[in-house]
Formats: structure tokens, C-alpha cells, sequence
């Protein structure tokens, strides 16, 4: 009888701290992902103020000024419903969006001649590099509990509980071709 009480007593103290394990694990996949849509956030809160703060030196591109912050608003409701393909597609809708702006301003000396535009585009650099190491976060915290997942015996604990495998952030498709393709760079004197 002693040995059957102390293998259950084994059995559920096993039980209960791969189960800890298991709900440490999915608490950092969501704490990571909360740490990605906070820097969403910021980056959306920076573009209508870079926006306005552009806005009255470029009065002839509206299109571009009224594309950028309707994609914005676009990219704030995939972040509330939280769809990661709807966030994944938005985001880099975006992206291309202040991208093809900023192309544009450097073309226009005239608009980064005041300092605000400069120091937005400096904030929007650093919130791109924050939401690019929140994104290895969250996906290292994704590959951790997913590998729990699969692994024995916490999978056996996992499937009792009905604990979902989580969705890796990935790059859009724009993204992913961006980061293959070398960038072409023209410095002066250099031959072709």
C-alpha cells in the first residue's frame, strides 16, 4: 500500500510541475506578444504625427498622406481583433506605406529640413528596431512552448489540459523578399 501511495503521490507532484511548466511557458508567449502590440502601438500612435508635422510642407500630396493613415487605421483594428495573418498583412501594408513616404521625403529636402520630421523618423526607426526584438522574443518564447508541447511527457499534460500550439510572428511576404534581396549601394567613386 506504501508503494502505491508514494508512486501516485510521484505521479501527481510530476503532474503538477510539468503543468507549471506548461502555463510559465503560455504566459510568456503572451506576455511577449502584449510586449509586440505595445510597440505596435507606439508605432501607430508616431504616424499621424508625423503626418500632420509633414503635412503642411507637402499640401500637394494628400493621396499619400490620406493612404498612409487609412492603412494605419487599418493596422489598429488587426492588432484589436488580434488575427496574427490580419496583423502580419497590415502591418507590413504599412510598412510599405511609411516606407514609399520616406522615399518620397528624401527626394524633398524641403520637408526633412524641419527638425520634428527628422526626430519622427528617428522614433519610428527605434520603435521598428523594439517591435523587431519584441518579435524575436515572442518567437522564442513560441519555439520554447511549442517544444513542450511536443515533448514527453509534458505533451501528455498538455493535451489533458487542451493546450494549443501558438503561432509564430513571421514576416509578410513583402518583408521576407526585402530581407532576401541585397540591397543595392551606390557609394561615390565606386565602379559598376
Amino acid at each position: 500500500m506504501t508503494i502505491v501511495l508514494i508512486v501516485a503521490v510521484v505521479l501527481v507532484l510530476g503532474f503538477v510541475i510539468v503543468q507549471n511548466r506548461l502555463v510559465g511557458a503560455r504566459n510568456a508567449v503572451q506576455s511577449a506578444y502584449s510586449g509586440i502590440q505595445v510597440q505596435l502601438k507606439r508605432r501607430h500612435d508616431l504616424v499621424p504625427a508625423l503626418v500632420d508635422s509633414v503635412r503642411s510642407a507637402m499640401a500637394q500630396e494628400e493621396k499619400l498622406f490620406d493612404r498612409i493613415l487609412a492603412v494605419r487605421e487599418k493596422a489598429v483594428d488587426a492588432v484589436n481583433k488580434g488575427a496574427m495573418d490580419a496583423i502580419r498583412s497590415a502591418e507590413e501594408e504599412l510598412t510599405s506605406s511609411l516606407r514609399q513616404f520616406f522615399g518620397y521625403a528624401e527626394d524633398h529636402p524641403e520637408i526633412t529640413s524641419t527638425g520634428n520630421i527628422s526626430k519622427l523618423q528617428a522614433q519610428l526607426e527605434e520603435t521598428e528596431d523594439q517591435i523587431s526584438a519584441a518579435r524575436r522574443l515572442y518567437n522564442g518564447n513560441v519555439a520554447y512552448f511549442n517544444t513542450m508541447l511536443d515533448a514527453i511527457p509534458s505533451n501528455w499534460v498538455g493535451n489533458m489540459l487542451s493546450m494549443k500550439r501558438a503561432e509564430f510572428f513571421t514576416l509578410g511576404e513583402e518583408e521576407a523578399k526585402q530581407v532576401e534581396t541585397m540591397p543595392r549601394v551606390n557609394l561615390p567613386g565606386a565602379r559598376e
